[in-house]
């Protein structure tokens, strides 16, 4: 028997109860189903909610939505173009009336849900299937209609133009027919990409993307920590803006996840939203956890995601706008709002409801895209707060950012890192720093990666090596796999997997750059903490993230140059414990002599042995 997950209890407290057919159809696939199975019921998918999900690591994944219609009472109108519209009787009037064209077809609700599940929740599926074609028939829609037959209900849509998911009627709730048709889709035991989906962990990838993580609830205690004074007094969610100016590691972050949990828990709809994609993984993750903590529904009012996942066309076509939740917001909430543009947050102020609340938090430090603060501060937004404590950041690290700063006089508004870290967090702490060519930096990073991971002290899931470029990036999976060390998790596509799609797209004709540039988003909405294995991620897309040991290849190209300052200081202040910087850049080689002088770092040990 499959795995129900949640469990019934919650099942029966769902703010909408499960329809007849949802509870015909789960019983029916709990019944079918072997323990390797999971049936997931009414989840929910960042503000979408199929009726079913079903899924085994070694067969692949279905979406049902269920339907309890009397299609006597539907009709359906094709048009000459092909497009078509669904119809249903008014009541009163006896009149047809057209429902809306996505929201309330079944046939496109369920193609929607794969398709946010692709390009959306689990990403590297999709970069997988950019690859390999065949990787779609991984996750098979299915529409059930409740009160017919199937041969009724294939009658009655066979008007559809290219009518491609999966339809059937009661008649196919048997074991043996239900084992059956998925079977005839693939989804049995067997598959040919099993092997895949255990590597890219599907299996917590798909619990995280339904709001049921499996990882993450001992670390429930951290998102409990108690806050300080000044971001108690930014926890309010009443009727007015508010700006925030935070240095790194000061809890700006913390305190929005609190306030859309606590509007949530108010029956608020909330918006949160960043600009960086792999952090819009870190923030879901945080929200689902505390949300649930609180209570099994409660994550369902929040929507969370980064800006042009929402508004892809801003400029070429304003009104595109992909939200799930479309109503007007009560509360909403903008994550590292330094690179926000002028007009990014006037439309985002446009889906607020009567009275909503906005909080905008930024960090100018870490501007990495040179984003124009002067231009944000033309908008109405009440300010300024200023949160300057860093309970993360060692005190060493702490001034050795300070310090970068001072140096490039790019001081800022969010003003210098206070370390509050308490004297047992900072008696670990070592800072080192290499300046070198990069074959020398490429030879160290071997070699401290080889001491690391035979320190068993240090968790491999607790390093870092930070780049600034992807080439940079292969350099090290290069090192790692000379290790002979598993494969890490990246944020960008293997250079074998850049190869393949230059051929494959030399062999269609397309234009490599544009499918280069969908591949790599794939890879950096991917990008996530769990599992085992080191990581090795761009600057840019580790930008709020954090773990006890980063390693910083520092070798920005050229068109980095203006933003250099603020792409090490973003580096430097990853860090919970350990930092090393391997610098190849000339210029920064008199800062970091600076602060060796100082004792905010130490000279590498190995730098007499590489120059």
């Amino acid at each position: 028997m499959a795995i129900l997950v949640p469990d019934r209890a919650e099942i029966d407290s769902l703010p909408q109860e499960l329809t007849d057919g949802e509870e015909a159809l789960m019983e029916a696939l709990l019944k079918a189903l072997d323990d390797n199975w999971t049936v997931y019921v009414q989840p929910h998918l960042n503000g979408l909610r199929p009726d079913i999900v079903i899924f085994s690591e070694d067969a692949g994944i279905g979406v049902f939505e269920v339907k309890d219609w009397n299609l006597d009472s539907y009709r359906i109108i094709v048009h000459e173009n092909g497009r078509y519209d669904w119809q249903v009787r008014d009541r009163d009037t006896e009149k047809w009336v057209t429902l809306s064209q996505e929201d309330d077809c079944p046939l496109k609700q369920v193609k929607k849900y794969r398709q946010s599940i692709f390009q959306y929740e689990i990403p590297v599926l999709d970069a997988k299937r950019m690859l390999n074609k065949n990787v779609h028939s991984l996750i098979q829609p299915f529409v059930y209609f409740h009160n017919h037959t199937t041969d009724d209900v294939e009658n009655r849509l066979k008007s559809i133009p290219n009518q491609s998911s999966n339809v059937f009627g009661n008649d196919k709730l048997e074991p043996n027919h239900l084992q059956q048709m998925l079977a005839n889709r693939h989804l049995c035991h067997g598959s040919k990409f099993a092997r895949m989906m255990e590597e890219i962990g599907l299996a917590d990838r798909l619990a995280n993307a339904l709001a049921y993580p499996k990882h993450g609830k001992t670390d429930i205690q951290n998102l409990l920590a108690p806050l300080n004074k000044k971001q108690k007094d930014l926890l309010p969610n009443d009727s007015r803006s508010r700006r925030v100016f935070g240095a790194a590691g000061s809890g700006k972050t913390f305190v929005l996840v609190h306030k859309a949990v606590n509007a949530a828990r108010d029956g608020k709809k909330v918006f949160l939203v960043c600009f960086n994609i792999t952090m819009a993984n870190y923030l879901r993750d945080l929200v689902t956890r505390l949300a649930r903590h609180y209570g099994s529904h409660y994550h369902r009012n929040i929507e969370v995601g980064h800006f042009h996942r929402f508004f892809p066309y801003l400029e070429e076509n304003p009104d595109v706008d992909n939200r799930s939740m479309k109503k007007p917001i009560d509360v909403l909430l903008i994550d590292e709002g330094q690179d926000f543009e002028r007009a990014w947050i006037q439309k985002l102020q446009k889906i607020g409801a009567s009275g909503y609340h906005l909080m905008f938090c930024e960090d100018d430090r870490q501007n990495i895209y040179g984003k124009s603060v002067k231009e944000r501060e033309k908008i109405p937004i009440r300010g300024k707060n200023l949160l300057k404590e860093s309970y993360r950041i060692p005190e060493q690290t702490a001034k050795l950012a300070n310090a970068l700063a001072s140096w490039a006089k790019q001081e800022g508004e969010s003003g210098s890192v206070e370390s509050i870290k308490s004297p047992q967090g900072n008696l670990l702490v070592r800072n080192l720093w290499f300046d070198g060519t990069n074959d020398e930096i490429v030879n160290v990073i071997r070699e401290d990666v080889k001491d690391l991971v035979q320190d068993k002290n240090t968790a491999r899931a607790d390093i870092a090596i930070l780049v600034c470029t992807v080439n940079d990036g292969w350099q090290v999976c290069q090192v790692l796999d000379e290790l002979k060390l598993p494969k890490p998790q990246c944020n960008f596509e293997s250079k074998e997997d850049n190869t393949k799609l230059f051929n494959k797209c030399k062999d269609e004709q397309k234009n490599f750059k544009e499918e280069l540039n969908k591949l790599r988003r794939s890879y950096k909405a991917s990008f996530w903490m769990q599992g085992g294995r080191i990581k090795v991620c761009t600057i840019h897309s580790f930008k709020g993230w954090e773990l006890n040991n980063i390693l910083v290849f520092f070798n920005p190209e050229e068109e980095q140059e203006e933003a250099k300052v603020p792409l090490l200081y973003t580096a430097i202040t990853r860090t919970q414990q350990n930092l090393t910087i391997y610098n190849a850049d000339l210029k920064l080689s008199q800062f970091g002599k600076i602060v060796i002088s100082e004792n905010y770092i130490e000279q590498h040990p190995k730098t007499k042995y590489f120059i």
